[in-house]
């Protein structure tokens, strides 16, 4: 049986924004519950302000400014909670857009970071599909080897999703059939 036949889920490459950290113990069991129990949640949000738009106003133009509003506030909201519950951490994580392999059962990408296998990894990934849903997960290194393209050295790291809310999985792995078939839909007009 090859590795492909092995796997469980499809994968893609793709170019995500990521973020990650390495973790101890300690800090992996604070988080699993709240990572496996807490989904991404946006779409909820965006229900939510799609009723307090409809209990605003009836006029539609003025809905749209409201929802509009709404939309700007809340992520600016989530920038600050963000920056906030950053420097409320002394242990920073690494965020970048990365060229990244990607399944629902794990992650692949190169990484400034030394990571060893074992580690424990907390990570973020975002979505570019509105309303850019950040998945987080919480990892296991299954493979980490030195190098990198010329005078970059890096790690290879292969991370292993241990624990992750399944809606986010779902979220996931729906995206990875969406760009699967936006490749095959161009594969197939390319070949006429």
């Amino acid at each position: 049986m090859t590795i492909a036949e092995e796997r469980e889920y499809f994968r893609i490459e793709d170019l995500l924004p990521i973020e990650y950290r390495i973790i101890d113990e300690e800090e992996y069991l604070k988080l699993e519950n709240t990572v496996k129990y807490s989904s991404t949640q946006i779409v909820d949000k965006m229900h939510e302000m799609h009723f307090l738009k409809e209990k605003i106003t009836s006029d539609e133009a003025e809905k749209g400014h409201v929802q509009a509003y709404l939309q700007l506030i809340n992520k600016k909201l989530d920038i600050v909670l963000d920056i906030l519950s950053k420097s409320a951490d002394n242990k920073l994580y690494v965020s970048r857009h990365a060229k990244v392999s990607i399944s629902g059962a794990g992650i692949q990408f190169f990484s400034e970071t030394p990571m060893h296998k074992g580690d424990l990894v907390e990570l973020k990934v975002i979505l570019p599909i509105l309303p850019y849903p950040k998945i987080t997960a919480l990892c296991h290194a299954m493979r980490s080897n030195e190098s990198g393209p010329g005078d970059l050295k890096g790690w290879n790291v292969a991370l292993k999703f241990a624990t992750i809310n399944e809606g986010d999985r779902d979220l996931l792995i729906n995206y990875i059939f969406m760009k699967e078939r936006e490749l095959l839909r161009s594969k197939k007009e390319l070949a006429g």
